[in-house]
């Protein structure tokens, strides 16, 4: 069920800016993580773990933790197995790969039912989504948000569509932890399967992480 497609893959990175560029080459400290394999759940938990104790640049880390979860997600052939039936009514599900008190990251698999868009917000952390499935599955349209005002007035924020991208399975996209975005589901021609997608999240920070409201120019902690 977790295929890489034929088709070239997208690997993107999204800032403030809300426009999203390639991921480029990961720092040289990605020796400190060699391809084993099998590249198990483990591997994966403990390199990120390690990764972020050495490197502190949040687009550093995104760029090492692509090549890690690709890496994962092209050798776990268990994975489709975890992936959750979206639920009817709310539209969407979520399944956690890995939980232990103080484990700073957060890994799930998600689905979708086609149409299902998110709110507008931030993670206000480092963050990759995968877009996973084969060419079946369905894929990921991201809205990519900037804010142009300066944030001093409580609840109030202004933003701007800067960029529109649409995901298909194979395609990675890292999030840094001012990147604003919200997403909706497209099916895939002649398949309404949900789209899947594998979900890193760093830390957070809980009190800049936000939803927004753009058309009422609100913000609320989310």
């Amino acid at each position: 069920m977790v295929t890489l497609t034929e088709r070239q893959t997208a690997t993107l990175m999204v800032d403030a800016s809300g426009i999203s560029r390639p991921m480029g080459k990961p720092p040289t400290q990605l020796r400190r993580f060699p391809n084993r394999r099998p590249y198990r759940l483990y591997r994966l938990l403990s390199d990120l773990d390690d990764m972020v104790d050495a490197v502190k640049d949040d687009r550093d880390r995104l760029r090492i933790a692509a090549v890690l979860v690709r890496r994962f997600i092209e050798q776990a052939d268990w994975l489709g197995d975890t992936l959750p039936m979206p639920d009817e009514e709310k539209g969407w599900a979520v399944h956690t790969l890995y939980q232990e008190p103080n484990y700073p990251f957060a890994i799930q698999t998600v689905s979708w039912l086609p149409g299902q868009p998110s709110p507008v917000h931030n993670h206000a952390t480092w963050s990759i989504v995968a877009i996973i499935g084969d060419e079946t599955s369905g894929r990921e349209r991201n809205y990519l948000w900037r804010r142009t005002d300066d944030g001093s007035q409580a609840g109030r924020a202004d933003l701007d569509l800067a960029e529109e991208q649409l995901l298909y399975p194979g395609d990675l996209i890292g999030f840094t932890p001012d990147a604003i975005h919200s997403v909706e589901q497209v099916h895939a021609e002649d398949s309404w399967l949900p789209t899947f997608t594998f979900n890193l999240y760093g830390k957070p920070n809980y009190s800049k992480r936000y939803e927004f409201d753009p058309e009422q120019h609100a913000v609320k902690n989310f």
